[in-house]
């Protein structure tokens, strides 16, 4: 791009107004010292002018990666191919950010870099200021505004616990190992032969030394369709009573939920199962079901380029078919009663179906609510806005836990998100759930 409309300097200006009026007086009086006096002003008006005229270089903006994972770098940078100018760029800390220099301000000769660390996943934009390029003599400046650009992060991924416990199988084609008898290769037993069985299993080594019919029981081979689905209605932090509004760097309650989505679906996409995603609101959209390493490639690159500033209450976005055996993982801070009734909905049609409570611990907590002691801290509590919030939200989780009583009752239980250790006890759960007692649909 090149330079917008070079002009001259504040210095160069000054310079060229006391020339000119020192050669005005200079006439006027016919004062010759008045001319030695300006000579240096004038000559160096002359070369700012020359300077000015062949002011023709070019800028280029550049970010060097445009997909990242939270924590990690992205650098904008703004340079000249001329060695003698120094540029100056200012770009603003984007929310949930962190800017290298801190106020996101940087100089530099020929060129300069601010780098950017986004704390958040989802779609970020990186907005520059007006930036400006200076001689290196101070002759001339120009003023311009980068472009916008956008970065896509990708949520950060913790490194699940293992876990083979999967119910209901519903296929006859995978890679895990089922507790129920059937068409497979792995070898369960050798048994007596009954009525029914195949004549193929017939083992003839058994039989011949036996003298009876031995048969191979076989497992069977199954997969398994998971399907996670996002509640993205609310997003709520410590922060300021619950609403992730001021750039903190704590996780909310959609970050917990996007982090959690993200990593049990690589986890079961790695045992070679099929997954598919589902939103609840409009922050990342449905993702069909699919399986292997583009797949998950897919599902990372859905989520990078969400929205989180569209997380609002409104309309549940129902799921579609679920077939009956369906391993459901709903991750959702339980805080509207519509989420719940589709969780009930999805237990009725006969999925399997856990709750990944994604509520931060620390919002609600009864143990951090205090009460100010000095005369200080009581004029403040009261005059403060939303001093209320943490008993609000101490009785808000006391309802949840009486809700989360009941689905546990009906079947369906509720696991605190944890980070990277609390896949295995949702695998453990989804166990301990194989023989609940499920409601039928009258």
């Amino acid at each position: 791009m090149a330079v917008k409309d070079p002009r001259p300097s504040v210095q160069l200006v000054r310079a060229a107004i006391v020339a000119a009026f020192a050669g005005g007086l200079a006439v006027v009086l016919h004062e010759v010292a008045l001319i030695v006096v300006a000579s240096p002003f004038i000559l160096w008006c002359a070369l700012g002018w020359w300077r000015l005229r062949t002011a023709k270089g070019t800028t280029a903006e550049r970010i060097s990666t445009r997909r990242l994972a939270v924590g990690q770098v992205a650098e904008y940078e703004v340079s000249t191919p001329e060695d003698d100018t120094i540029v100056a760029l200012h770009l603003p800390r984007p929310p949930r950010c962190d800017v290298e220099p801190a106020m996101g301000a940087s100089v530099g000769v020929g060129s300069t870099a601010v780098r950017v660390r986004p704390m958040r996943w989802g779609r970020q934009v990186l907005e520059p200021l007006e930036t400006s390029v200076t001689d290196a003599w101070g002759m001339w400046v120009s003023f311009w505004t980068p472009r916008t650009e956008f970065v896509t992060v990708a949520p950060g991924l913790g490194t699940p616990g293992g876990g083979d416990a999967i119910p209901h199988p519903i296929g006859l084609v995978g890679i895990h190992q089922s507790r129920s008898r059937g068409d497979g290769s792995d070898l369960a037993e050798i048994r007596g032969f009954v009525a029914g069985d195949r004549l193929k299993r017939i083992n003839w080594r058994v039989t011949s030394r036996t003298g009876s019919l031995h048969t191979n029981a076989t497992t069977a081979e199954r997969d398994t369709e998971v399907l996670v689905v996002v509640d993205t209605l609310a997003d709520m932090a410590v922060d300021q009573g619950g609403r992730n509004d001021t750039g903190g760097e704590s996780s909310s309650s959609l970050d917990i939920a996007v982090s959690a989505a993200a990593t049990i679906a690589d986890h079961y996409l790695g045992l070679g199962d099929r997954v598919g995603l589902h939103d609840l609101g409009r922050v990342i959209g449905p993702i069909p079901t699919g399986s292997g390493a583009r797949h998950r490639g897919v599902i990372i690159e859905r989520l990078a380029k969400g929205w989180a500033e569209r997380a609002s209450a409104g309309q549940v976005k129902s799921v579609g078919r679920v077939r009956a055996g369906s391993l459901v993982l709903v991750c959702t801070p339980l805080l509207h009663a519509d989420v719940v009734d589709e969780v009930l909905r999805l237990l009725h049609r006969g999925a399997a179906v856990l709750v990944v409570d994604t509520l931060p611990p620390g919002l609600g907590d009864v143990e951090t609510v205090t009460t100010p002691t000095g005369w200080r801290e009581r004029f403040e509590d009261r005059v403060r806005r939303h001093r209320y919030w943490d008993e609000a939200w101490a009785l808000r989780r006391l309802e949840r836990d009486r809700m989360i009583d009941g689905m546990n009752r009906l079947g369906v239980p509720v696991v605190a998100w944890q980070g990277i250790g609390s896949l295995g006890q949702v695998i453990a759960a989804l166990a301990a759930n194989r023989s609940a007692p499920r409601m039928a649909r009258r």
